[in-house]
């Protein structure tokens, strides 16, 4: 079974290198390793182009590319398009694997093709301390027109589904895995679980900023509204009402830490 696992980045020199180390170092490997960058401006490529002779080392395939693109969908989507294994991760540039993630995602795999393997994730804050982990939603028919049910970091997509039902609709900016996890189900994705900790998530990109809550709300309500889910509408005002609780919650934090 080959994994392949993709990296997109841009300006992640203070972050990368435990994503790329976090990959290097797995107790599985036969893996293929693909970093999209943007044109980074900082460090970020020279990092890369630093660990092409450690992965050479251990036999592990390793391809990487530097140019624009149209955001990170975009950027996941080129990722996808160069994936040759039979089991595709994403890991965005500020977060890492536990180091025995692909070996606990195989104990869970079957022989059907046409499926999604999940596991658990720590949330992890600036300095690098865990101060929560997040189990997915396994009942996918129950949650799946509430929320986004599963740990998208944490989530192996066998290649097939990418073959039938495509890949991430880049006219969302921050929502298109909850899309695509819709499609896959509509689809009639087998959905594989395990309770071990895949990946660890630091609190940094771009979902976590205040100024996306509202277009994550907006994009989640449209989806759900395209899938024709029942009271779509409530769950965009409940959504709405809990960013702006994370809002008051925050400014009221900041206010007493200065005393």
């Amino acid at each position: 079974m080959k994994f392949s696992i993709i990296t997109v980045c841009f300006n992640s020199e203070k972050t990368i290198k435990d994503t790329i180390e976090s990959v290097l170092n797995q107790t599985y490997s036969n893996i293929e390793y693909i970093i999209i960058d943007g044109n980074s401006n900082d460090t970020t490529v020279e990092i890369i182009k630093y660990y092409e002779v450690k992965f050479n080392q251990k036999n592990i395939s390793y391809k990487w590319i530097s140019e624009p693109d149209k955001g990170i969908y975009d950027a996941m989507n080129k990722g996808l398009s160069m994936a040759n294994g039979d089991l595709i991760g994403i890991i965005n540039s500020d977060d890492w694997f536990e180091l025995d993630a692909l070996s606990q995602i195989l104990k869970v795999k079957r022989d059907t093709l046409f499926s999604i393997i999940s596991g658990n994730k720590n949330k992890v804050n600036n300095k690098n301390k865990v101060y929560k982990t997040v189990e997915n939603k396994k009942d996918i028919e129950k949650y799946i027109g509430r929320i986004m049910p599963l740990n998208h970091p944490a989530t192996f997509v066998d290649k097939s589904v990418y073959e039938q039902i495509g890949f991430f609709n880049t006219n969302y900016k921050l929502s298109a895995d909850y899309e695509l996890i819709f499609r896959a189900y509509s689809a009639g994705v087998q959905f594989l679980f395990t309770d071990k900790v895949i990946v660890n998530m630091r609190n940094t990109g771009a979902t976590h900023l205040t100024k996306n809550l509202f277009i994550t709300a907006k994009e989640d309500f449209e989806i759900r509204k395209n899938n024709k889910v029942k009271f779509a509408y409530l769950y965009y005002i409940k959504r709405l009402v809990f960013n702006y609780l994370v809002i008051v919650r925050s400014k009221l934090k900041n206010l007493f830490n200065l005393f």
